[in-house]
């Protein structure tokens, strides 16, 4: 019986690493989209209240034709941005990377409390299966997102550093997440 609870241990402590792995990804994501959105909002903002301030201030100024045209250009530089943005759908994978980083991390912990403190093995067959259901439906959704093999191998690195594992292909426990040159765990 004992192997059967070890198995199911070594099972809930490899699907923690992977949603950990997972769930640092999409927080890396969410953080890029965040800042992202954030000029963009600021550079739509700023400009036109800047133009404002100095009409307001200046009055008739030497140089308004100079000013506007600066002003036409980077207007003209955030809009094509805007455009990209709605194209690749920026507003939507924002929220959504943001929950599935909250939804993985959850994930990884529970597998983890269940690998640190088993209950016997009907429950903890039990208990495996229902994370491991939840687990699979998670995985599908994110899969839909297009997770690149260069953050693949960034979210093994995090998960491998996270749980002080080495790694399958060069035996290395990750001590940072510096990249390196090693096609399991390196190379984003």
């Amino acid at each position: 019986m004992a192997t059967g609870l070890d198995d199911y241990r070594r099972k809930c402590w490899d699907a923690a690493l992977h949603a950990y792995g997972t769930s640092y990804i999409f927080q890396k994501r969410a953080e890029r989209l965040k800042r992202k959105t954030d000029v963009l909002t600021w550079v739509g903002l700023a400009v036109p209240l800047l133009t404002g301030a100095l009409v307001g201030t200046l009055g008739s100024y030497k140089l308004w034709g100079a000013a506007i045209a600066a002003g036409a250009v980077i207007a003209a530089v955030q809009l094509a941005i805007s455009l990209w943005s709605v194209v690749k759908r920026w507003p939507e994978e924002l929220p959504y990377s943001s929950a599935s980083a909250t939804a993985n991390d959850s994930l990884a912990s529970r597998f983890t409390a269940l690998g640190e403190d088993p209950p016997g093995l009907a429950a903890m067959r039990t208990q495996f299966e229902k994370l491991n259901v939840e687990d699979t439906a998670r995985r599908d959704r994110d899969s839909e997102r297009n997770v690149t093999e260069k953050e693949r191998r960034m979210g093994m690195r995090a998960g491998l550093r996270k749980y002080q594992r080495s790694c399958a292909a060069c035996h290395q426990v990750p001590t940072t997440m510096d990249p390196t040159h090693c096609g399991v765990c390196g190379k984003f």
